[in-house]
């Protein structure tokens, strides 16, 4: 059974904290669709790393094309477990995430890949904020719930959701600077978008709004990434290691 350290649990910090402070952690968020049995995409912070720059990988088979043709890694799901995340395991690193989807991603493509062994020394830190906020910013929260009611109201978002990163780090709960022109956008419908093109032209051929919609979800996936960060160590009171790495 893999290890799940939470941010709202007091009795974690000082070893989240050690971790953190000693770069022993693998940033990482996935894009995909509710359906997908595995990513479209992946970006990531490589373990080891004392700088947020932002590494991303291409895993859809439909992506293949593109990614030559921009100069980016193309790599299968189970083809980057195996060689990105496995070695951060077998190091007893933290593979640190904003939800428990991810781990169970991983757990599931470790047992694919025959190594269902590593799960057990799986350290996974779930970096979703949202009990810590509510559990310490109570009135921060209600007040990040209310802005998204009534951009919903305002027809700025079309369906009701919980609030989750971006909201977080648009905030005044944290000092992130996230782009608002990205608060209404969906790597969920950018992917439906892309994906019919990708598999039926050359990446010359793709629309103006296909090119604009991959662009613009790599950069989405790039701040998930960065932000989920960023955030985390402003909950465990760190400064940022780009800032200060004692």
């Amino acid at each position: 059974m893999s290890y799940t350290l939470k941010l709202h649990h007091p009795d974690r910090y000082e070893l989240i904290q050690r971790m953190i402070r000693s770069h022993k952690v693998l940033w990482l968020d996935v894009e995909m669709r509710i359906n997908d049995s595995q990513p479209a995409m992946v970006g990531y912070i490589p373990f080891g790393s004392m700088i947020g720059n932002v590494q991303s990988v291409l895993c859809d088979d439909s992506f293949e094309a593109v990614a030559k043709m921009k100069r980016m890694p193309h790599m299968p799901w189970l083809e980057f477990v195996e060689n990105v995340i496995v070695p951060v395991i077998q190091q007893n690193g933290v593979i640190a995430a904003y939800s428990e989807h991810e781990r169970e991603l991983i757990v599931e493509a470790l047992c694919s890949l025959e190594r269902s062994n590593l799960e057990e020394k799986l350290i996974y830190l779930d970096c979703n904020a949202t009990e810590c906020l509510r559990k310490y910013l109570p009135e921060q929260l209600r007040g990040i719930q209310r802005r998204l009611q009534r951009r919903f109201m305002r027809g700025l978002i079309s369906q009701r959701r919980r609030a989750g990163l971006k909201d977080f780090l648009s905030s005044p709960v944290s000092s992130y600077e996230y782009p608002r022109y990205m608060l209404s956008f969906s790597p969920a419908a950018a992917l439906a978008y892309i994906r019919p093109q990708a598999e039926e032209r050359l990446p010359r051929r793709w629309t103006p709004a296909a090119k604009r919609k991959l662009c613009e979800l790599l950069k989405y996936n790039e701040h998930d990434v960065r932000g989920m960060r960023h955030l985390t160590l402003e909950m465990m009171g760190l400064a940022d290691p780009e800032i200060s790495v004692n």
